[in-house]
């Protein structure tokens, strides 16, 4: 027992000091952004002051005009392939704190009673990707920038979150527990992500009441959601199906639910 607390002492130790090290080096990528920025703005301020009494700035041909633009597309391409990397790394670690979430935290034994607070690994997963995005509410001067990347990272993150679910068979009182995670991933995208974003978390965290419904009722409440085109434009019918089917008891009741909807 006391070599486990041990050894989860000693990788807690060593997840923080990645997590720091690559919080450092996001820090540095961004710092770098807008110092380059800040160079295109001086030399676009010198064209325009000194440049433009020698050369016409709407002449494509001119050879000046030509390494300006070219300069402005390495610089972009630069930061896109960079912000791209920065993205992947958050979430391969967001994936590798959701992968550790235990499958009794949505299929918890009888006796266990409930605190309906979101699990460790949602909360360990959040408070990443709060660490690793708060920089970015500083740079109010790439305010597009920004909602590029917080959208980006947002709609990963409820991939993420759908094929994390699609890993448990998950009970009624799972069901309580799933919802309680998915509010707090919802808390997280509704401070940091456009609105067009933010319904894809709506859509999963109402589609997760299908784990807390009685059977008789599941039917309904699917053809409701559809009424209401929750899912359009967010998940395919398979997917929602695919969800519904994580019930523990989907194989008893499969018969009351397939081939009444329109996607079964």
């Amino acid at each position: 027992m006391a070599t486990m607390q041990t050894d989860q002492s000693a990788l807690a130790q060593l997840e923080q000091q990645t997590r720091s090290s690559f919080i450092r080096a996001e820090l540095r990528f961004f710092e770098l952004i807008h110092l380059c920025d800040l160079c295109v703005q001086i030399l676009e301020i010198y064209f325009k002051s000194f440049m433009t009494a020698f050369i016409d700035e709407h002449d494509f041909l001119n050879t000046c005009n030509q390494e300006r633009k070219a300069l402005e597309r390495a610089v972009d391409d630069s930061v896109a392939v960079g912000m791209d990397c920065v993205i992947e790394i958050i979430m391969r670690q967001t994936q590798h704190i959701v992968d550790t979430q235990m499958s009794a935290d949505y299929s918890p034994d009888s006796n266990v009673s409930l605190t309906l607070t979101p699990t460790v690994a949602c909360t360990r997963a959040v408070q990443f990707l709060g660490e690793s995005t708060v920089i970015l509410q500083s740079m109010t001067g790439h305010r597009q920038m920004r909602t590029v990347f917080l959208g980006e990272i947002g709609v990963r993150l409820f991939y993420v979150l759908l094929e994390h679910i699609k890993r448990f068979r998950i009970t009624e009182p799972g069901g309580f527990q799933l919802i309680a995670d998915l509010n707090l991933y919802y808390d997280w995208a509704a401070e940091h992500v456009d609105p067009e974003t933010l319904r894809y978390f709506t859509a999963l965290k109402d589609l997760a009441n299908c784990f807390i419904l009685a059977p008789r009722d599941l039917r309904g409440f699917l053809q409701d959601q559809y009424s209401r085109r929750t899912f359009d434009g967010v998940m395919r019918s398979e997917e929602v199906y695919d969800v519904v089917a994580c019930r523990s008891d989907y194989r008893n009741i499969r018969t009351q639910v397939e081939g009444h909807c329109d996607f079964m």
